[in-house]
């Protein structure tokens, strides 16, 4: 597979597959006598640098203070029935792209959490959240935002807004009996 072929979308009609790597990094930090590890997002970048799917966190930079850890073989998967939810994190202040994270499964990892899902869909992001996944965000990078605009623009079309008319709840009638 060419390095070509490893960063180009994969459109199906209805949704549109964007293949990303996560580069995730994890601090050290003291609360008292204990010692914390907290994992921030550092990276989403568009293409995947293996050919493996999902790939494990490989060490890719470590410091005094701090490891970062690299998975690829993720993708975020756009749906054309969720393109108004696109349309909104577009138009809004700070559009985010969001990776949902589990510990992992099997207990011979030396890490602490691991990548579950790659999204840019607020919506989806919150549902993981609300069941105590832990859910880090980033601005979304420009060539990620450059495949979602263009996907948006060519599956949806917004809904003329339209006002609604009051209802005539009486018609000259007095009410109350009066």
């Amino acid at each position: 597979m060419s390095e070509q072929e490893l960063f180009q979308p994969i459109s199906e009609g209805i949704r549109l597959n964007l293949p990303v790597s996560v580069v995730l990094r994890q601090r050290t930090i003291q609360r008292g006598r204990w010692s914390v590890p907290v994992w921030e997002l550092d990276t989403v970048a568009l293409g995947s640098h293996s050919k493996l799917s999902n790939t494990a966190g490989d060490l890719v930079r470590q410091t005094d203070t701090e490891k970062s850890y690299s998975w690829s073989g993720w993708s975020i998967t756009l749906y054309k029935d969720a393109c108004e939810r696109y349309w909104h994190a577009l138009i809004g202040d700070k559009p985010l792209v969001y990776v949902v994270c589990r510990d992992p499964l099997d207990d011979e990892s030396e890490l602490s959490t691991e990548p579950l899902l790659v999204t840019v869909d607020y919506d989806e992001a919150t549902a993981y959240l609300e069941t105590d996944d832990t859910v880090l965000s980033m601005p979304i990078p420009a060539d990620i935002y450059r495949h979602m605009e263009a996907f948006v623009l060519q599956h949806y079309q917004p809904k003329p807004f339209k006002k609604r008319k009051r209802k005539k709840w009486v018609d000259g009638e007095t009410r109350g009996g009066r």
